[in-house]
Protein backbone atom coordinates (compact mmCIF):
# COMPACT_ATOMS: atom_id res chain seq x y z
CA UNK A 1 0.00 0.00 0.00
CA UNK A 2 1.41 3.39 -1.02
CA UNK A 3 2.11 5.79 1.83
CA UNK A 4 0.48 9.19 2.06
CA UNK A 5 2.09 12.21 0.46
CA UNK A 6 3.99 14.61 2.70
CA UNK A 7 2.32 17.98 3.15
CA UNK A 8 3.03 21.39 4.57
CA UNK A 9 6.23 23.08 3.45
CA UNK A 10 8.25 20.92 1.04
CA UNK A 11 11.73 22.40 0.54
CA UNK A 12 13.08 21.88 -2.97
CA UNK A 13 16.84 21.36 -2.99
CA UNK A 14 18.01 22.07 -6.53
CA UNK A 15 21.69 23.01 -6.52
CA UNK A 16 24.79 23.09 -8.71
CA UNK A 17 26.88 21.49 -5.98
CA UNK A 18 26.35 18.59 -3.60
CA UNK A 19 24.04 19.63 -0.75
CA UNK A 20 25.74 19.79 2.66
CA UNK A 21 24.23 17.95 5.59
CA UNK A 22 24.00 21.21 7.54
CA UNK A 23 21.33 22.33 5.05
CA UNK A 24 19.17 19.35 5.99
CA UNK A 25 19.64 19.93 9.71
CA UNK A 26 18.73 23.61 9.57
CA UNK A 27 15.61 23.03 7.48
CA UNK A 28 14.35 20.25 9.74
CA UNK A 29 15.05 22.27 12.89
CA UNK A 30 13.05 25.16 11.40
CA UNK A 31 10.00 22.93 11.03
CA UNK A 32 10.11 22.01 7.33
CA UNK A 33 7.88 18.99 6.75
CA UNK A 34 9.70 17.42 3.79
CA UNK A 35 12.88 17.84 1.75
CA UNK A 36 12.92 17.16 -1.99
CA UNK A 37 16.37 16.65 -3.49
CA UNK A 38 16.17 16.93 -7.26
CA UNK A 39 17.97 14.23 -9.21
CA UNK A 40 19.63 16.99 -11.26
CA UNK A 41 21.57 18.05 -8.13
CA UNK A 42 25.12 16.64 -7.95
CA UNK A 43 25.34 13.94 -5.31
CA UNK A 44 21.56 13.72 -5.01
CA UNK A 45 21.43 9.99 -4.34
CA UNK A 46 24.19 10.16 -1.73
CA UNK A 47 22.41 13.02 0.03
CA UNK A 48 19.13 11.09 -0.01
CA UNK A 49 20.80 8.06 1.54
CA UNK A 50 22.51 10.09 4.28
CA UNK A 51 19.45 12.16 5.13
CA UNK A 52 17.16 9.15 5.19
CA UNK A 53 19.59 7.36 7.52
CA UNK A 54 19.69 10.41 9.79
CA UNK A 55 16.00 9.99 10.53
CA UNK A 56 14.03 12.84 12.06
CA UNK A 57 10.51 14.22 11.60
CA UNK A 58 10.88 15.39 7.99
CA UNK A 59 10.37 13.06 5.03
CA UNK A 60 13.14 12.93 2.42
CA UNK A 61 12.30 12.50 -1.24
CA UNK A 62 13.57 12.85 -4.79
CA UNK A 63 12.49 15.43 -7.32
CA UNK A 64 12.67 15.77 -11.11
CA UNK A 65 11.73 12.10 -11.43
CA UNK A 66 10.91 11.56 -15.11
CA UNK A 67 11.49 7.89 -15.93
CA UNK A 68 11.04 4.45 -14.34
CA UNK A 69 14.84 4.31 -14.05
CA UNK A 70 14.73 7.55 -12.04
CA UNK A 71 12.19 5.87 -9.76
CA UNK A 72 14.50 2.93 -9.21
CA UNK A 73 17.49 5.19 -8.52
CA UNK A 74 15.56 7.32 -6.05
CA UNK A 75 13.92 4.45 -4.21
CA UNK A 76 17.25 2.63 -4.06
CA UNK A 77 18.76 5.67 -2.36
CA UNK A 78 15.99 5.67 0.22
CA UNK A 79 13.55 8.27 -1.12
CA UNK A 80 10.30 8.28 0.87
CA UNK A 81 8.40 10.16 -1.81
CA UNK A 82 8.90 11.21 -5.43
CA UNK A 83 8.14 14.48 -7.21
CA UNK A 84 7.64 14.78 -10.96
CA UNK A 85 7.51 17.85 -13.21
CA UNK A 86 4.90 16.21 -15.45
CA UNK A 87 2.33 13.41 -15.41
CA UNK A 88 3.96 10.18 -16.60
CA UNK A 89 1.90 6.97 -16.37
CA UNK A 90 5.11 4.91 -16.54
CA UNK A 91 6.59 6.77 -13.56
CA UNK A 92 3.38 6.45 -11.57
CA UNK A 93 3.22 2.73 -12.33
CA UNK A 94 6.83 2.18 -11.25
CA UNK A 95 6.32 4.19 -8.08
CA UNK A 96 3.13 2.28 -7.32
CA UNK A 97 4.98 -1.01 -7.62
CA UNK A 98 7.59 0.32 -5.19
CA UNK A 99 4.92 1.58 -2.80
CA UNK A 100 6.29 5.15 -2.83
CA UNK A 101 3.92 8.14 -3.06
CA UNK A 102 4.23 10.59 -5.95
CA UNK A 103 3.64 14.33 -5.89
CA UNK A 104 2.78 14.49 -9.56
CA UNK A 105 3.28 17.62 -11.64
CA UNK A 106 0.26 18.98 -13.51
CA UNK A 107 -1.31 22.35 -14.25
CA UNK A 108 -4.68 22.31 -16.01
CA UNK A 109 -7.82 20.83 -14.44
CA UNK A 110 -7.69 17.97 -16.94
CA UNK A 111 -4.05 17.23 -16.11
CA UNK A 112 -4.74 17.42 -12.37
CA UNK A 113 -7.69 15.02 -12.62
CA UNK A 114 -5.68 12.66 -14.84
CA UNK A 115 -2.73 12.58 -12.43
CA UNK A 116 -5.04 11.85 -9.52
CA UNK A 117 -6.83 9.02 -11.32
CA UNK A 118 -3.49 7.51 -12.38
CA UNK A 119 -2.45 7.16 -8.75
CA UNK A 120 -0.78 10.39 -7.67
CA UNK A 121 -0.78 10.79 -3.88
CA UNK A 122 -1.03 14.57 -4.37
CA UNK A 123 -0.76 16.88 -7.36
CA UNK A 124 1.98 19.47 -7.66
CA UNK A 125 0.34 22.44 -9.39
CA UNK A 126 3.26 23.77 -11.42
CA UNK A 127 4.05 26.50 -12.30
CA UNK A 128 1.37 27.94 -10.01
CA UNK A 129 2.68 31.51 -10.01
CA UNK A 130 2.55 31.98 -13.76
CA UNK A 131 -0.95 30.47 -13.94
CA UNK A 132 -2.47 32.97 -11.51
CA UNK A 133 -1.26 31.80 -8.10
CA UNK A 134 -3.98 31.90 -5.42
CA UNK A 135 -6.76 32.90 -7.82
CA UNK A 136 -5.96 29.98 -10.09
CA UNK A 137 -5.70 27.43 -7.29
CA UNK A 138 -8.94 28.69 -5.76
CA UNK A 139 -10.70 28.22 -9.09
CA UNK A 140 -9.28 24.71 -9.54
CA UNK A 141 -10.16 23.58 -6.02
CA UNK A 142 -13.82 24.48 -6.48
CA UNK A 143 -14.65 21.56 -8.84
CA UNK A 144 -11.83 19.29 -7.57
CA UNK A 145 -12.05 19.63 -3.77
CA UNK A 146 -11.07 16.02 -3.09
CA UNK A 147 -7.66 16.23 -4.80
CA UNK A 148 -4.77 17.27 -2.52
CA UNK A 149 -2.89 20.10 -4.22
CA UNK A 150 0.66 21.28 -3.68
CA UNK A 151 1.22 24.59 -5.51
CA UNK A 152 4.82 25.09 -6.58
CA UNK A 153 6.49 28.06 -8.24
CA UNK A 154 7.10 31.50 -6.77
CA UNK A 155 6.15 30.45 -3.24
CA UNK A 156 7.31 32.71 -0.41
CA UNK A 157 5.93 33.11 3.11
CA UNK A 158 2.86 35.22 2.18
CA UNK A 159 2.07 32.86 -0.69
CA UNK A 160 2.41 29.82 1.59
CA UNK A 161 -0.02 31.37 4.06
CA UNK A 162 -2.53 32.02 1.30
CA UNK A 163 -2.32 28.51 -0.10
CA UNK A 164 -2.74 27.00 3.36
CA UNK A 165 -5.83 29.14 3.94
CA UNK A 166 -7.26 27.78 0.67
CA UNK A 167 -6.97 24.25 2.03
CA UNK A 168 -4.03 23.08 -0.05
CA UNK A 169 -2.16 19.96 1.04
CA UNK A 170 1.21 21.69 0.94
CA UNK A 171 3.51 23.97 -1.01
CA UNK A 172 6.74 23.33 -2.87
CA UNK A 173 9.32 26.01 -2.12
CA UNK A 174 12.45 26.33 -4.22
CA UNK A 175 14.69 29.32 -4.86
CA UNK A 176 13.08 31.59 -2.25
CA UNK A 177 14.30 29.12 0.36
CA UNK A 178 17.22 27.04 -0.92
CA UNK A 179 19.15 28.92 -3.61
CA UNK A 180 22.71 27.93 -2.70
CA UNK A 181 24.59 25.21 -0.83
CA UNK A 182 24.74 27.19 2.41
CA UNK A 183 27.79 26.30 4.47
CA UNK A 184 28.87 29.47 6.30
CA UNK A 185 27.32 30.36 9.67
CA UNK A 186 25.77 33.52 8.18
CA UNK A 187 24.23 31.63 5.24
CA UNK A 188 22.85 28.92 7.50
CA UNK A 189 21.37 31.51 9.87
CA UNK A 190 19.68 33.23 6.93
CA UNK A 191 18.32 29.90 5.72
CA UNK A 192 16.95 29.12 9.18
CA UNK A 193 15.19 32.50 9.32
CA UNK A 194 13.55 32.01 5.92
CA UNK A 195 12.52 28.45 6.70
CA UNK A 196 11.04 29.40 10.06
CA UNK A 197 9.08 32.24 8.44
CA UNK A 198 7.68 29.86 5.82
CA UNK A 199 6.62 27.18 8.29
CA UNK A 200 5.05 29.80 10.58
CA UNK A 201 3.16 31.31 7.65
CA UNK A 202 1.88 27.87 6.63
CA UNK A 203 0.59 27.19 10.15
CA UNK A 204 -1.11 30.60 10.29
CA UNK A 205 -2.82 30.03 6.95
CA UNK A 206 -3.96 26.56 7.98
CA UNK A 207 -5.60 28.02 11.09
CA UNK A 208 -7.32 30.68 8.97
CA UNK A 209 -8.69 28.08 6.61
CA UNK A 210 -9.83 25.64 9.27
Amino acid sequence: MTAAAPGGVVAIVRLRAAPPDALHDVLVDAGVHALEVTLTTPGAEAALARWRAAGGPAAVGAGTVRTPEDVRRAVGAGAQFLVTPTTSPAVLDAAGEAGVPVLCGALTPTEIETAWRLGAAAVKVFPADTAGAHDYVRAVRAPLPDIPLLPTGGVDAPAARGYAALGCHGVGVGSSLVSAAATTPAALASLRTRAAALTAAWREGAREGA
